[in-house]
């Protein structure tokens, strides 16, 4: 799996970028550029943002297909082109599209500091992985490639820090396998170890990276592996947000007491330093909402 940061992933961007300095890219470039622009005369809503950004994406494929600067072009080669204008548009339009609404903000900062609590107590054993899919190191390496989704802003690089963190999980469950002649169960063996490493990392602005996946990746990449890798991952988020004592395999008794000495620990409050995940102009907004929440659950 190729690596976000690698050279074989960067050189369909500047290919890209290349071709459409072209005098007989004008054509090309007006479109997007009038694209860019019309989202200026609305206001952000990644549902709707998400459909225009697909539908634009596929009628460049067209128009690429058809255009002088590609012909003759191998369908890897197109590919190569849709790959550089997903990245330069998305790139353009991060600000706009990515973790934008108040609801989202708020959702990352709640799985942040229940990730927090949970990191205190979670053990390997608390989520039925056995001994023997064990493995530090390679949980490590884990937990690193999936802290690395917030250096990116396309969304095919954030889906390879996801998709490198889940091949190491993948490997290792097939190099067990071999070495102990044991047949896995495929989703049962890997999940479990997924959540583990999701709770190890508290990989920043989860939802938000998920929900931007999701909405502005190419769909057309969105399947086979990278859909099952995807899907687990959000799978990993709803565990963590409905975690309770049955799914730690926990008496009530034992899970309550955990919480809250990890809750005592952190010291969580309102002002939780995981609020600077949000964007700057949010944070006001997210304070008054969870200050709402909090009045609402007391009374």
């Amino acid at each position: 799996m190729e690596s976000p940061t690698s050279t074989a992933s960067r050189p369909d961007y500047y290919d890209f970028l290349d071709r459409m300095r072209r005098p007989a890219a004008a054509d090309l470039f007006r479109s997007i550029k009038s694209f860019l622009v019309s989202f200026s005369f609305h206001e952000p809503n990644a549902e709707e943002d998400g459909s225009k950004v697909q539908a634009f994406l596929a009628e460049m494929e067209s128009a690429i297909r058809d255009h002088p600067l590609w012909a003759n072009a191998t369908s890897q080669e197109i590919d190569h082109a849709l790959e550089g204008l997903e990245k330069y548009i998305m790139t353009k339009l991060f600000d706009r599209t990515f973790g934008t609404s108040t609801e989202d903000a708020v959702t990352d900062m709640e799985i942040s500091e229940k990730i927090g609590l949970l990191q205190q107590f979670v053990k390997p054993h608390h989520l039925d992985i056995p001994k023997v899919l064990h493995n530090e190191a390679s949980w490590l390496l884990a937990v690193k490639e999936l802290q690395k989704i917030n250096s990116f802003k396309a969304p095919h690089e954030k889906l390879l820090c996801i998709m490198s963190c889940c091949q190491v999980i993948n490997n290792l469950l097939l190099n067990i396998s071999m070495s102990n002649d044991r047949t896995l169960s495929g989703a049962d063996e890997f999940l479990p170890i997924l959540i583990y490493i999701t709770i190890k990392a508290n990989p920043p602005q989860l939802h938000s990276n998920l929900k931007f996946v999701q909405l502005f990746r190419r769909e057309t990449k969105l399947i086979s592996e990278v859909e099952y890798y995807l899907t687990n991952l959000i799978s990993a988020k709803m565990f963590i947000i409905d975690v309770n004592a049955r799914s730690l395999s926990m008496e009530e008794s034992e899970f309550q007491k955990h919480m809250e000495l990890a809750r005592l620990a952190t010291q969580v409050s309102v002002a939780s330093p995981s609020s600077s995940q949000a964007p700057p102009h949010l944070q006001g907004q997210i304070r008054r909402k969870l200050i709402w929440q909090g009045t609402a659950a007391v009374s």
